[in-house]
C-alpha cells in the first residue's frame, strides 16, 4: 500500500503512562469545587441551581445535579471551577455528564460555552454546545469546530428526556440518560493553576433546559501521541460516530471529502471488510461529520505523514484526541455479523483508558492479539492462554487498534467497561503453586532485534494448542532478523509446553537474517547475538541449545548469550494475500532447544525471596524495551522511578503496594532521548539505584 511517499516506515501509537490527578465535581455538596454567578429557582424547571429533583425516565440520575431551564431573573449566568492545580501536568481533559429537557427546544441563541484559562491568562475554547441549525426549535449538540452550529451525529448529539426528529436530526428512543461527553486533550506547559468557566447564554424560552452532573477534570490523562516517521497506524476511538475529521484534525489527510485537500491524492484512511469472505482494506471517501462513521470497538488503518501541514517540515510528535459522547457501555465487535474461522478482524479499544485483553470476552475468536511495534517494525503479540508475549501483559492503550482472528466460526468479542485496566505494564510474578512460567529469547543483529517466547503451564502440550501464537509477517517489508519456534511445521512467536512432563521435549528453533530484494525476503549470512532471560522459568525446567550446524551445545542456565553467523538458505515472498500473513518455515531450523524436566519441589513457599533486591536491568543497554526485576519479601509500598543524569525525575513507572514475590516490569520509554538514566526502586525499608543506557 503506497501513499505518495517513497519511504514508508511503520509506527505504533504510543500511550504515555504517568500518574493522573482527578478533580470531580458531583454537586452533592453545595459549592464544593464550583462557584455560580448567581442562582434562582428549585426543582428542575425555571431554575439555575443545584437540585436533586427526580427526573422521570432518567434511570442513572444519582443525587444532586446542576439544572438550567427557562431563566427569569438571571442573564447569561455561569459556573466557574477555580484554581484547579495543574502543577507538573503536561495536559488535561474535561468530562461531564449531560442531558437536555426536550429534543427540539433549543434556539440559535441558546448556547453553552465552556472555556479555560491557565495561570490567569486569556480564556480559550474547550467545548461548545449549540442548536444544530441557526433557527428555532432544534436538537442540541456539541459544536466541535466552534462555528456556532451543533453537529448532528451520534458522537455529538445530546441525549434528551424525549425523542423525535427535528431538522432531519433524530434523537432516538432510549437515548434518555445522563451521558458522558469529553473535551479534546489540552496540552499544558509548566503551568500551575487552571480555571474553567461554563457560560450559559439565553435559556429563557419554556422547556429549554440542560442538566449537568459529574464534572471530571483529569490531568495527565492517557492519551495518544504519534511520534517518529511517516507510516501506518492501527487506530480506534473512545467516541463512536462520525468523528474522523475531529480525531485526525492534527494530522494530514487527503483523498477524501473533508480532508486537508479534499478528494485530491490517495486516501490515507482505510477500514477492513470481508469478515466472512474475501478480505481487503477499503478507502474511506468522506470523513466529514456527515460522512463515514466508526462504531465502538472498531479499529481502522491510517497512514500518517510526518509533515502534518505539508510545509516541508516534519511535525511529529503530535497528540491527537476527540471530543464527543464517550463510549460508556459494552462494545461488541463486529457490531453486526461475525468473523469466520481464520479470518481477521481489526478491533479497537473503545474507551479513553487502557483495556486488558485478558478480560475481553471472546466467542469463536483465537486467544491471541497483536499490535504494531514502531521500534522493531514488527508485531507485539499476547496470548491469553499462555500469558506470554511482548504486548505489555495484554494491555491495549486508548486509540489503539488490534488484530483478532476467527477460530471456529461466528466470531465476536465483547469489551466491557470492567475490562478497563488500572495497570500500565506491571507484571506480577506467579509462584510455583500457580504452575506457570516462561522464558524469552532475544536476537540482535546490526540494529535489528526480535523476540520469541516459550510458556509452561498446566494444560500446555508438546504439540500445537491454544497457548501458541503464529509469527506474523510485517505490515511493511524491510530488512530484519527473525526468530521462530517451529510447531507442527508452523512458525510461532509464542509456543507453549506442559508445566510438568516426564522426560524432555525437543523444540526446532530457527533464526534468520533477512534482506529485502524487491518483493522477496532473502536469507543472508550475518552475525547474530542470541540472548535469553530465564528469570520466570520454573526451577524444575532446564534448557540446552544445540547448534545444528556447528554441533555446539549451550546450557542456558550457565551462559547469557550465543554469537553465531546465520546461513543463507533461499528466499520467500514478502507479500501476502489478505490483510496479514504468517512466516513460512524455510529449510531446516538452525537450532534444537532441548527442554528437560526435573522433579517438582515440595515447598512452594521456598520461592519467596528473603530480602528486598533490584536485579540487573535486562538487556542493558536496551532498545526498545527493558525488563526490570525486583524482589519483595513482604507486603510493601513500592515506587519505581526513572531519573536523568541531572537527577530530574523523567518518568514514574510504578507506585503501589506490592505482594511478596519476584516482580517484573517491562519498560518501553516514550519520548525519551538516547542516553544514561538511573532506575530508583524505593521500598518501605530500602532504596536501590541502577544505571541503565537507552539506545534509541
Amino acid at each position: 500500500m503506497i501513499v505518495n511517499k517513497n519511504s514508508i516506515y511503520v509506527i505504533i501509537l504510543s500511550a504515555n503512562f504517568v500518574f493522573s490527578a482527578v478533580t470531580t465535581i458531583d454537586f452533592e455538596t453545595a459549592g464544593d469545587g464550583y462557584t455560580p454567578s448567581g442562582t434562582e429557582g428549585s426543582g428542575w424547571e425555571d431554575i439555575f441551581n443545584r437540585t436533586n429533583h427526580n427526573m422521570t425516565s432518567v434511570d442513572n440520575e444519582d443525587g444532586y445535579y446542576w439544572a438550567i431551564e427557562d431563566l427569569g431573573t438571571l442573564t447569561d449566568p455561569y459556573l466557574t471551577l477555580d484554581q484547579i492545580s495543574v502543577s507538573g501536568a503536561s495536559s488535561f481533559v474535561l468530562q461531564l455528564d449531560m442531558i437536555v429537557h426536550h429534543y427540539n427546544d433549543w434556539d440559535a441563541a441558546d448556547e453553552v460555552r465552556i472555556t479555560y484559562s491557565v495561570d490567569g491568562g486569556s480564556y480559550q475554547n474547550l467545548m461548545w454546545i449549540n442548536s444544530i441549525i441557526n433557527g428555532t426549535n432544534s436538537p442540541a449538540a456539541l459544536d466541535t469546530d466552534f462555528d456556532g452550529i451543533g453537529e448532528c451525529n451520534d458522537a455529538t448529539l445530546l441525549p434528551s428526556r424525549s425523542e423525535g426528529t427535528a431538522d432531519n436530526c433524530t434523537v432516538a428512543d432510549g437515548y434518555d440518560d445522563f451521558t458522558p461527553f469529553t473535551s479534546p486533550v489540552i496540552a499544558l506547559s509548566s503551568n500551575s493553576t487552571l480555571d474553567i468557566k461554563i457560560q450559559f447564554y439565553t435559556f429563557t424560552q419554556e422547556d429549554v433546559g440542560l442538566y449537568i452532573d459529574n464534572i471530571i477534570i483529569t490531568t495527565n490523562p492517557e492519551k495518544c501521541t504519534i511520534s517518529g516517521n511517516s507510516g501506518f497506524r492501527m487506530m480506534s476511538s473512545p467516541v463512536a460516530g462520525q468523528i474522523y475529521s475531529d480525531l485526525l484534525d492534527e494530522l494530514w489527510t487527503q483523498g477524501m471529502t473533508g480532508s486537508d485537500v479534499g478528494t485530491s491524492g490517495n486516501a490515507n484512511v482505510w477500514v477492513l471488510n470481508g469478515y466472512s469472505g474475501t478480505q481487503s482494506f477499503s478507502e474511506l471517501t468522506d470523513i466529514t461529520t456527515n460522512g463515514a462513521s466508526i462504531t465502538a470497538g472498531e479499529g481502522f488503518l491510517l497512514y500518517v505523514f510526518s509533515d502534518t501541514d505539508w510545509d516541508g517540515d516534519d511535525d511529529l510528535p503530535v497528540t491527537i484526541s476527540v471530543a464527543g459522547k464517550l463510549n460508556n457501555s459494552s462494545a461488541t465487535f463486529p457490531s453486526s455479523g461475525s468473523i469466520a474461522a481464520s479470518k481477521y478482524g481489526l478491533a479497537g479499544n473503545p474507551y479513553a483508558t487502557t483495556i486488558d485483553f485478558d478480560n475481553i470476552t471472546l466467542s469463536g475468536i483465537a486467544v491471541t492479539t497483536s499490535v504494531w511495534d514502531d521500534a522493531n517494525s514488527d508485531w507485539k503479540t499476547w496470548n491469553k492462554t499462555s500469558q506470554s508475549g511482548d504486548l505489555s501483559n495484554g494491555l491495549i492503550a486508548p486509540y489503539q487498534g488490534f488484530w483478532i482472528e476467527g477460530d471456529g466460526g461466528s466470531g465476536t468479542i465483547t469489551i466491557a467497561t470492567a475490562d478497563k485496566s488500572s495497570s500500565a505494564g506491571t507484571f506480577y510474578r506467579t509462584l510455583d503453586d500457580d504452575n506457570w512460567g516462561r522464558m524469552v529469547f532475544n536476537a540482535l543483529s546490526d540494529g535489528h532485534s526480535s523476540s520469541n517466547y516459550l510458556s509452561f503451564y498446566e494444560g500446555g502440550t508438546v504439540g500445537s494448542d491454544d497457548g501458541e501464537s503464529e509469527l506474523l509477517l510485517p505490515f511493511q517489508a524491510s530488512s530484519r532478523v527473525v526468530m521462530m519456534s517451529v510447531v507442527e511445521a508452523e512458525a510461532h512467536k509464542i509456543s507453549s509446553y506442559p508445566y510438568d512432563h516426564e522426560g524432555s521435549v525437543s523444540v526446532p528453533f530457527d533464526v534468520m537474517r533477512l534482506t529485502l530484494d524487491e518483493t522477496n525476503y532473502v536469507t543472508v549470512a550475518e552475525e547474530v547475538t542470541l540472548s535469553w532471560n530465564l528469570d520466570q522459568l520454573p526451577d524444575h525446567i532446564s534448557m540446552t541449545l544445540t547448534d545444528n550446524i556447528t554441533g555446539s551445545e549451550t546450557y542456558l542456565d550457565y551462559e547469557s548469550e550465543y554469537v553465531f553467523t546465520t546461513e543463507p538458505k533461499g528466499s520467500f515472498s514478502a507479500t501476502y494475500d489478505g490483510p496479514i500473513g504468517t512466516y513460512p518455515v524455510v529449510g531446516e531450523p538452525r537450532f534444537t532447544l532441548n527442554v528437560t524436566y526435573g522433579a517438582l519441589g515440595q515447598n512452594d513457599d521456598a520461592t519467596l525471596p528473603s530480602d528486598f533486591a533490584l536485579h540487573p536491568v535486562y538487556p542493558n543497554p536496551f532498545n526498545p524495551s527493558a525488563t526490570i526485576s525486583f524482589d519483595i519479601p513482604d507486603v510493601s509500598s513500592v515506587a519505581l522511578n526513572v531519573y536523568d543524569v541531572k537527577g530530574s525525575l523523567v518518568e514514574i513507572l510504578l507506585k503501589d503496594n506490592m505482594k511478596p514475590g519476584k516482580h517484573y516490569y517491562n519498560w518501553e520509554p516514550q519520548g525519551l532521548s538516547s542516553g544514561v538514566y538511573f532506575m530508583k526502586l524505593t521500598t518501605a525499608n530500602q532504596t536501590f539505584t541502577q544505571k541503565v543506557t537507552y539506545i534509541k
